[in-house]
């Protein structure tokens, strides 16, 4: 049976467990895919800002924020500052070895702009690198649907970003934990998490970097069992405002950009932060048949966000082939 294409997003049936319907042309997420209105946006909206108000000010930090330095967690920053001047934020960026100049510098730029405190959390390269390439020489270490979500290095990445602010929140008793996540990468605006979650996250993902053969028993990538027990009567909530704001690639950009924000001299279109990010799409391919971003940009389209032909568009751009080559040298792995 030849490659069907979902008539709204960019979905297809090479892609395992999508399934595109002969009668409608649409895979199964569009067809049962229902928007958050305008009203919902906004009662949202209010309760963020209920939140805000009611639980500010009890901490070192009211806001953790996850600054990449990226367009998207730039402008999410400069927007949370801008709409909630009261905020006392501490921006920590993940420095992941592959973290490139111009997003340090942005990051620093924008929490300059908006008033808020810069932490970089830096690790061992070293340690890094193999974690990362054993995530690139892995197979199946996700669940299915994370595998879907993103490659194994960026979901190795992700975690770790996950762990260490859930870990900040908790040190500095501040309640809420922020993303710069899209409609279409995160449908839930508000997550409220508990002692219990975060202790099964922790253990999830230690299984997770047990089977690619990482034993974190310094806690270096996981949050610290210690810190969970001493996590207070509230746990942190997890808010993704950008998914409630108008969005639009240009519009952010153009907004960054006139801030000071330095569009980087990286050839990865789905990534403006991160060196390695081409390399881990490259890996994906290599092990999968598919884009590890294909689901985020269905969703963007399926949101609006994003027209069809900009997300087949971004889909089928080719690889930077020298960052693959510089990230594959770093990672001792050898490519085709």
């Amino acid at each position: 049976m030849s490659k069907l294409v979902c008539k709204k997003c960019v979905l297809d049936s090479d892609i395992p467990g999508i399934e595109i319907k002969e009668e409608s042309g649409l895979c199964h997420f569009c067809e049962t895919y229902v928007p958050l209105s305008s009203q919902e946006k906004e009662q949202y909206l209010n309760r963020i800002e209920g939140l805000f108000k009611e639980y500010s000010g009890r901490g070192n930090y009211d806001v953790i924020f996850a600054l990449s330095g990226g367009k998207d967690s730039s402008y999410t920053l400069y927007k949370l500052k801008k709409d909630y001047p009261f905020l006392k934020v501490l921006a920590v960026q993940f420095d992941n070895g592959f973290t490139s100049d111009y997003a340090v510098i942005n990051a620093k730029k924008m929490c300059e702009i908006a008033g808020c405190d810069y932490f970089k959390l830096t690790m061992e390269k070293e340690n890094l690198y193999e974690l990362f390439r054993k995530a690139a020489e892995s197979y199946d270490a996700f669940p299915k649907f994370a595998k879907y979500r993103a490659s194994d290095i960026c979901n190795i990445c992700i975690s770790i970003i996950k762990q260490k602010l859930m870990e900040q929140a908790i040190v500095q008793k501040a309640p809420f934990i922020v993303f710069a996540f899209t409609a279409g990468q995160s449908p839930n605006p508000i997550i409220n998490l508990s002692a219990n979650f975060i202790q099964w996250s922790r253990n999830l993902f230690e299984k997770q970097l047990q089977k690619i053969g990482v034993d974190d028993t310094d806690e270096r990538f996981l949050i610290k069992n210690e810190v969970i027990k001493n996590i207070g009567e509230i746990a942190p909530s997890i808010l993704h405002p950008l998914c409630l704001w108008e969005y639009s690639e240009d519009t952010v950009l153009e907004t960054v950009v006139g801030l000071g924000w330095k569009p980087p001299a990286l050839n990865d279109s789905n990534s403006t932060n991160c060196t390695l990010n081409s390399f881990a799409c490259y890996n994906h391919l290599e092990k999968y048949g598919f884009h590890p971003y294909a689901f985020d940009i269905a969703g963007l389209v399926r949101s609006g966000e994003m027209s069809r032909e900009e997300g087949l568009e971004k889909l089928n751009q080719e690889l930077s082939q020298p960052l693959i080559k510089e990230s594959a040298e770093k990672l001792k792995i050898e490519i085709n």
